[in-house]
């Protein structure tokens, strides 16, 4: 029986399918580009720096309980729905620690940081990609 979580279910796939793939295809430069460009965008705020760092991890707790919650009403079974909650909570922690490197000021970043973001990307489009096969079929 389909739902309307299994169609929000579905939009929000196909958005974190798209783009994880996007980052997933940027190439060093282009990361580097959007860090400076996001230092920027935080220079023009009056709000303290550990401000922005709260409410990224307030909205990716609200975006990942929001799709397991989606996932959870649409029928996965608890299984699915413990990966899914563990890799996405493995992605706000990367999050947050990429967030606290743009914080503090670091220069570049780290071939380091970037391999571990392209493997969390890849691991993203494979889980989104899992979830749309699992509701289409």
């Amino acid at each position: 029986m389909v739902t309307a979580c299994s169609y929000i279910l579905i939009v929000a796939s196909v958005i974190v399918f798209g783009y994880s793939l996007s980052l997933l295809l940027d190439n060093f430069g282009a990361m580097q580009k959007k860090v400076a460009d996001y230092r920027e965008m935080l220079s023009e705020f009056d709000e303290p720096l550990g401000n922005t760092r709260w409410v990224n991890s307030i909205q990716n707790v609200s975006l990942l309980l929001g799709y397991v919650s989606a996932a959870y009403f649409a029928g996965f079974a608890y299984w699915v729905l413990s990966l899914v909650t563990l890799k996405f909570t493995l992605s706000c922690l990367l999050s947050d620690r990429f967030h606290c490197l743009i914080l503090n000021n670091q220069k570049t970043v780290s071939k380091s940081i970037y391999r571990w973001h392209k493997l969390d990307a890849l691991s993203n489009v494979l889980i989104c990609f899992f979830m749309l096969l699992a509701m289409v079929l």
